[in-house]
């Protein structure tokens, strides 16, 4: 496994830069918030900052081969707690599977009163905050009112809002954002995954590195996603829409995947209608919706787009998965013909 570094994340941005400077001037935050959408990588980004702090080499830090940093990456630290529902620091502790509790934040401030055991800086991880109970996060603000002497918090959150407003106050904000297609891409292709299956994860994840993964590896995904594209985006016939439209009436535990793809392809050929650049994601399509992408006034495709989030509104309000398919594959068919 090869471990991060922070040019990996220089597509961030210019704070990534800013705080590294930061730590290496011993002007780190004593509490930093990492927050960002589910497969940013929050976590990814946590460790390479206790890393960084932990590391035993004096420059080039984190050195990612020294034993501090090996120990930072396998979780065996011992200046390093790591929090997180699900593992108790405690071993005769119970496991809470939705929460973290107050005996877990208790357990950190009495870890947190020694002298740290290497006699440097001490890491304090706590992944996805907004698990915390409310005792729980009341009880960690005393800490973070008065944190001891080299004693660094860092915690992430997809939510933070449902974190007390006095626990924001005390941390420094860092919003992961939304990757880049290319950047995902060149990501998928260093972990082994081929060309176009890493173009259509990094075109489906909303820019969630951690979810492009997912998707690249899921043959569920892969093959509900050819359906789709041969139902939607094939040769289609009107005599075949009962057909299709009857499939998902037994499938309809799949009816956001449906959303997403639809709207992931009329966003592809949309792309390659204002850029006009060669995409063999369309390769897939047929002779007329290629024509179609090539060609459509933009309103055609904005016209798709409205009744795809339509039918996502109307199957909230529980309307038969089979008539939304219906009506989505006569709106479809309807462009084409």
């Amino acid at each position: 496994m090869i471990n991060p570094t922070f040019n990996d994340f220089l597509p961030q941005g210019e704070e990534i830069q800013n705080l590294q400077s930061q730590i290496r001037n011993n002007r780190m935050p004593h509490a930093l918030l990492i927050t960002g959408e589910n497969g940013t990588g929050k976590k990814t980004l946590a460790r390479l900052i206790a890393a960084t702090l932990l590391c035993a080499e004096e420059n080039n830090q984190p050195c990612g081969i020294c034993s501090n940093c090996i120990r930072v990456y396998n979780n065996e630290h011992p200046d390093m707690i790591c929090i997180e529902k699900g593992t108790p620091l405690l071993s005769d502790a119970k496991k809470s599977k939705t929460t973290i509790p107050i005996e877990d934040i208790r357990e950190m401030i009495r870890l947190s009163s020694v002298y740290p055991f290497e006699g440097g800086n001490r890491v304090i991880l706590i992944i996805n905050a907004e698990d915390m109970t409310i005792q729980a996060q009341n009880c960690l603000l005393k800490i973070l009112e008065e944190p001891p002497l080299n004693t660094y918090f860092i915690l992430t959150s997809g939510h933070p809002e449902k974190l007390l407003v006095t626990i924001r106050s005390r941390c420094r904000f860092f919003k992961m954002k939304p990757w880049e297609e290319q950047t995902i891409i060149r990501i998928l292709t260093k972990n082994g995954i081929n060309g176009d299956k890493a173009q259509l994860a990094a075109c489906a994840c909303n820019g969630s590195i951690g979810y492009a993964k997912e998707l690249a590896d899921d043959e569920n995904y892969w093959k509900i996603r050819d359906e789709i594209i041969t139902s939607f985006f094939g040769n289609q016939e009107r005599s075949q829409i009962l057909s299709v439209s009857s499939q998902w009436k037994e499938n309809k535990s799949n009816a956001d995947l449906l959303f997403n793809i639809l709207e992931e392809n009329i966003r592809i050929m949309l792309n390659y209608r204002l850029s006009k650049r060669k995409d063999n994601r369309l390769q897939l399509f047929s002779t007329q919706w290629r024509s179609f992408a090539a060609t459509a006034d933009i309103e055609r495709f904005v016209f798709l787009l409205n009744r795809v989030s339509e039918s996502r509104k109307q199957y909230g309000f529980n309307v038969s998965i089979q008539a939304i398919v219906e009506q989505l594959l006569l709106n479809f068919i309807g462009e084409v013909q």
